[in-house]
């Protein structure tokens, strides 16, 4: 299987945080302060990754055709993590299309 391990950064702060909770889109923490804040985040990419991941390909299909992210940078990304027959399958062919070798 191909190594789609991925880290990065989601969001970048002013000030440290403290994470509590991540639920959907809104991360939990605590400040410096131990103040409790919400931080609101656009949670597509690692949602697109994960699916990825488990091979649930509705998810990833559901996520390309309903979000901004950008189709060239997709289809890198799959390609890159070796599997770019998502890629062909998913942007270029129709979902009721065959290929068939003669």
């Amino acid at each position: 299987m191909s190594d789609i391990s991925d880290h990065g950064v989601i969001c970048t702060l002013d000030n440290p945080v403290y994470l509590t909770r991540v639920k959907g889109k809104t991360v939990y923490c605590l400040d410096r302060s131990a103040r409790p804040r919400t931080i609101t985040f656009d949670p597509t990419e690692y949602r697109f990754k994960l699916a990825l991941l488990k091979n649930n390909y509705e998810e990833m299909l559901y996520i390309i055709k309903s979000s901004t992210l950008l189709g060239q940078s997709i289809i890198a990304y799959l390609q890159q993590k070796g599997f770019p027959e998502v890629s062909f399958a998913h942007f270029f062919l129709p979902l009721n299309t065959m290929c068939l070798t003669i």
